[in-house]
This record gives C-alpha cells, sequence and structure tokens, in this order.
C-alpha cells in the first residue's frame, strides 16, 4: 500500500491509500489512434497483444510524487496518462508518468516492464465533475529539454466512464483504493533513450488552468544522479525545479 497526497483548487487536502495499481494500454477511443500507438511500438521491437486495450497491475509501492523516478537501466520510455481516483464517494483526475522499461517490453514481458519503474503522479487533483462537460478538450503533454513530445486532447482515449468500465471487466478493480492510469496518446517525435529530465502536464483550456509536474530520472544500476534531494533550486535541463504548479 501506498499514502498519496493531494490538494485541488477548492482547498481539500486529500490522503488516499492506494492498494491497487491499474495501467490501461492502447486505450484509444478511436481505432486509429489505437493503431497509431501500436506502430509505435512495433517500430521500438515491442510485441502487441492480440486484444486490446489492455490492462496491467503494477506494485502501489512505486508510487512517487517526488522529483526523481527510480528505473533499473537506461533502456526506458516516459508515456504521459491522465490518472483517476475516487475519495468519499466523488472522482478526481490528476496526471502522471507510465514510465516503462524497453529492454523487458522487447521480450514480450510487459507486466514486468511496467513494474521495473516508478510511477510519478502530480500532487494536485480535479474533481471530475468540474471538467467532464469538456472533458475532451483537456489536453496532455510530454515535454523534455528540447520540447513536446507528445501533445494531444483527451478526446483521442477512452471517456473515464468507459475506461473503468472495461477495468471492472477485467478483475477485481476497487475503484476506491486504486489509481487508473488512462493509457497514452502518440509520439510527436522519437525519445532521446538519453534524456533524463521530463516534464508532464495535463492542461484545462476551458477553466485556463494545469496541473503540472517534471522529474528526473534516476538509474538505480548507475551512479546515483538524483535531481536537487534537498528541494533546494535546481532545475531539470532547463525545467524549473518546483514540482507541481497549477494556475
Amino acid at each position: 500500500m501506498s499514502v498519496l497526497e493531494f490538494k485541488t483548487p477548492g482547498g481539500e487536502q486529500i490522503s488516499l491509500a492506494i492498494r491497487q495499481v491499474l495501467l490501461a494500454g492502447y486505450a484509444g477511443r478511436q481505432r486509429a489512434d489505437v493503431e497509431m500507438h501500436a506502430t509505435e511500438m512495433r517500430r521500438l521491437g515491442v510485441p502487441v497483444p492480440a486484444d486490446l486495450p489492455v490492462f496491467y497491475r503494477a506494485m502501489p509501492c512505486l508510487l512517487t510524487q517526488a522529483g526523481t523516478v527510480d528505473v533499473v537501466g537506461t533502456d526506458t520510455r516516459p508515456e504521459v496518462e491522465f490518472v483517476l481516483f475516487s475519495w468519499n464517494g466523488r472522482r478526481y483526475v490528476t496526471v502522471g508518468n507510465d514510465q516503462f522499461d524497453l529492454a523487458a517490453e522487447r521480450h514480450g514481458w510487459a507486466e514486468r516492464s511496467k513494474n521495473l519503474c516508478q510511477k510519478i503522479v502530480a500532487d494536485t487533483a480535479w474533481p471530475l465533475a468540474d471538467v467532464i462537460d469538456h472533458w475532451d478538450k483537456l489536453e496532455l503533454e510530454l515535454s523534455d529539454g528540447g520540447g513536446l513530445l507528445q501533445c494531444g486532447p483527451l478526446e483521442m482515449l477512452l471517456e473515464p466512464d468507459k475506461l473503468i468500465e472495461l477495468a471492472r471487466c477485467g478483475g477485481d478493480f476497487d475503484a476506491g483504493a486504486s489509481l487508473l492510469f488512462s493509457g497514452t496518446i502518440p509520439l510527436l517525435r522519437n525519445i532521446d533513450p538519453a534524456a533524463r529530465a521530463y516534464s508532464i502536464r495535463l492542461h484545462d483550456p476551458v477553466l485556463k488552468r494545469e496541473i503540472a509536474s517534471t522529474f528526473f530520472l534516476s538509474d538505480i544500476t548507475g551512479p546515483r544522479t538524483r535531481h536537487d534531494p534537498q528541494g533546494q533550486g535546481a532545475a531539470l535541463n532547463g525545467f524549473p525545479s518546483d514540482k507541481v504548479n497549477m494556475r
């Protein structure tokens, strides 16, 4: 079990005990979106499951809200996703990164791949009811020091109700003690395997606000190069050191 802390625009302070983490894959709303992501993965040498979407389990102990994401080895890739959870009978959305191990995925070990990397989740969340009327206009972004890697509206991914319905069909999904990652959107350009600093963002163009988080990858098999562990204001390849901002 892991405990995550969130703040909301209304001033709520949420402390959430997570007992289950589900990671959706190939969860595009349209067949073309699914096939685009599947093509990307095949180009990387990753076998694509026959039945889509898929849901992988990850260990809750891998969740983090710190500025450093531990990985095993350097052959690893980020994926920006929206993240759903429930608290006190209400649903919330935030943004997270489903980091995965590419070497393991190439062997067809997708679930092992997911469990070789920490999963960063922002520490700000919005009540789902506040954004559901304009859900499709929300935008996900992943950036490195060179600019955008992923950018697209949530209309490219399954809606929250459909995602939760499919998660429940796949097993013992407990919405009250789970984080559900949405699956990701297609890439705009190839990811530099040497990149270590990233930024993820969930942007609301209607209410003019965002949830954002920056993080630095740390390979636990190599020299320890953790980012600013005391929070003293170092920068990540051009990204500011503040972990989460909301405007």
